[in-house]
């Protein structure tokens, strides 16, 4: 009787797969072998061998990975009389993106600033955060959230306003840490309010002197201030008569007509242009008369008492004020 006995050298029919895991992850990685005689097969990570020799199986392997930290490479081997065969399986650990490079301020206007930054990762992103803030303000940034390209424009900032901003990126793990942070101090615009408390004061019986405060909102370097005044206040603006001073917040007007009620605004201005003027004031060209008080405001403590504040004219003695009020437009006046 003969006896034919075929013999097949080793080969894989489930070679090992690549996989990605999050950090912390764990994988089986299965490994089988076929041939005639049946191989012996075993894994190994390098050099090193993860299959003890005497327990090696035959035909099928599987390892068991946890807790994987860090991409790695592990070998099948599949060993029999007829040869030895290998495949590889790639564990890659997905992590977080590294932080965008090279943040920089390419534009900027009175409200708004344009940044441009590198990705700084060879791997995709998924989108970038830009957080920005106050420089002179302690907490928690802004955010602008689902950035998809490396320049972007952040808008309604305050004018003339120094700022700290810096990029995130973000893959589908989560985000990385942030870039640098960049430093950049939005434009100047004019002033979007009047300057504060004004006042004024007869020097003279033909010269004045008139004082205020900065406004609330400078939007920048204030260049001067414009003194408005007419003895007409229902005339346009532009047809006052105007004094022009420096960044000072006090200037005399001379060569006014005695015993005449003026009635004075004033402005300031930046390199931009002219802010609001503030509200009207009165003086009467006659020495010795007390300016009119200053940020003079109402507030209704409830439905028949209505509280009523003022500053006093600065440098002056006031013996008593009178007030003078009336019901309606054409009411009479008590």
């Amino acid at each position: 009787l003969l006896v034919s006995v075929r013999r097949v050298a080793p080969r894989f029919s489930i070679p090992p797969s690549n996989h990605e895991v999050m950090p912390g992850g764990s994988v089986n990685l299965t490994c089988v072998a076929v041939g005639a005689p049946m191989p012996y097969v075993k894994w190994m990570a390098g050099v090193e061998e993860l299959t003890k020799e005497d327990e090696m199986p035959v035909g099928r392997n599987v390892l068991e990975l946890n807790n994987i930290m860090q991409s790695a490479n592990y070998t099948c081997v599949a060993i029999s009389s007829l040869g030895m065969i290998e495949a590889t399986a790639q564990i890659t650990v997905k992590a977080l993106p590294k932080p965008p490079t090279e943040p920089l301020v390419t534009e900027t206007t009175a409200t708004s600033v344009t940044l441009t930054w590198d990705s700084g990762n060879s791997d995709p992103i998924s989108y970038y955060v830009i957080q920005y803030k106050p420089k002179s303000l302690e907490g928690q940034f802004q955010e602008v959230d689902g950035v998809a390209t490396t320049r972007y424009s952040i808008g309604g900032l305050s004018p003339f306003s120094e700022y700290e901003f810096r990029v995130i990126a973000v893959n589908n793990i989560g985000r990385g840490p942030p870039s640098e942070l960049v430093e950049a101090r939005t434009g100047e615009q004019a002033p979007s309010s009047p300057p504060l408390k004004v006042q004024a004061r007869m020097l003279s019986a033909s010269t004045m002197l008139v004082q205020w405060e900065q406004p609330e909102e400078p939007n920048g370097q204030i260049r001067g201030y414009r003194v408005y005044y007419t003895t007409d206040p229902h005339l346009p603006l532009s047809m006052w008569q105007k004094h022009n001073t420096d960044d000072s917040h006090l200037t005399t007007v001379g060569s006014l007509i005695t015993g005449t009620t003026y009635s004075i605004r004033v402005l300031a201005f930046t390199s931009v242009g002219d802010g609001p003027p503030s509200d009207i004031i009165q003086v009467k060209t006659q020495q010795g008369v007390p300016a009119q008080p200053a940020d003079f405001q109402a507030e209704a403590e409830s439905d028949t008492r209505i509280l009523l504040t003022w500053l006093p004219a600065s440098q002056e003695r006031i013996t008593k004020y009178e007030l003078l009020y009336w019901e309606g437009e054409d009411g009479t006046q008590v």
